[in-house]
This record gives structure tokens, sequence and C-alpha cells, in this order.
């Protein structure tokens, strides 16, 4: 009886320790811009499906890794950039190229219109926030959504196992 219980506590935290270990993956968010001061109020058709060539961006976010295992993921945001404010908003995709809601009117993609998982907001310059979600298999969409900043080529995809 005694070997079945110790059987079973060993059993129970392999279990455990198998859960800490999923809830401990981390992607690291870096949030790059080149635009500064530049007027960002006409797109710049950098956006996920446009097929426009990305060396022309003037943001950007970086992630390490580029993919992660399904469950909790931290993502620990660093805004890079020497004077903005930036955000950042997960969205599941189910093609990297497909286009997005766009409201061309306020330079921002329709948030009403695509299912935003979590985000982190206004995180000043070299500051850094951060954000757990528990995500499923598939592939996820970060971005920038402040004025201009999405169409500029700030967004990335993370693939989740």
């Amino acid at each position: 009886m005694k070997l079945k219980s110790a059987l079973a506590a060993l059993l129970f935290s392999m279990g455990m320790f198998t859960t800490l270990a999923q809830a401990e993956t981390t992607v690291r968010v870096t949030l790059i811009d080149k635009a500064g001061a530049d007027d960002l109020s006409k797109p710049l058709a950098l956006g996920m499906g446009m097929k426009a060539d990305m060396k022309m961006a003037k943001m950007g976010i970086n992630i390490n890794p580029k993919s992660a295992a399904r469950g909790a993921v931290r993502f620990d945001v660093t805004n890079l950039a020497s004077n903005l404010v930036h955000e950042v908003l997960i969205a599941p995709i189910t093609d990297e190229n497909q286009l997005l809601p766009y409201d061309q009117s306020r330079n921002k993609v329709d948030v009403e219109s695509l299912q935003t998982l979590g985000s982190v907001s206004e995180i000043e310059p070299n500051k850094t926030a951060s954000l757990t979600i528990d995500l499923r298999p598939g592939k996820y969409l970060l971005y920038c959504n402040i004025a201009g900043h999405y169409m500029a080529g700030m967004w990335t995809v993370i693939e989740i196992k």
C-alpha cells in the first residue's frame, strides 16, 4: 500500500512539474521603430498578407522564439523606441496571407471585426510589460494598433504547436 501511495505521489508531482514547465514558456517581444517623428498618416501598405517589401518597414516586432508550446505563454514586451509609445495585441489567424479588416479613416486595424485575446497597451519607450495567455495550437498575430503603426510594418506571427 505504501508503494502505491508513493507511486501515486510521484506521478502526481510529475504531472504538476509538467504543468509548471508548460506555464513557463516565455516569448521575448521587441518593439522597434525607425520612424521616429515620420508622418504615418498615410498607410504604408505593409500589413499582413499585402506581399509588400518588408525591408521598407519603418516599424517592426521581433519575437524569440518564433514558436512555442501550447498552453500558458508569457509575452515579455520591450519597447525599444526612442520616443514612441507602442502596444501589442494578440489575435488568432488562420492564414498569414489574409488581409485584416482595416479602417482607413482611423489608420488602424478594425479590432471590432477581429478577435483579440489580450493586449499590452501604452508601453512607454525603453519600458517592458508582460502578458500571459493560454494559447491552443495555431497561428497568432502580434501587432501594434496605434494609428499608422500596423501598416508601417509593426506586426509578426507566432506559431503555437
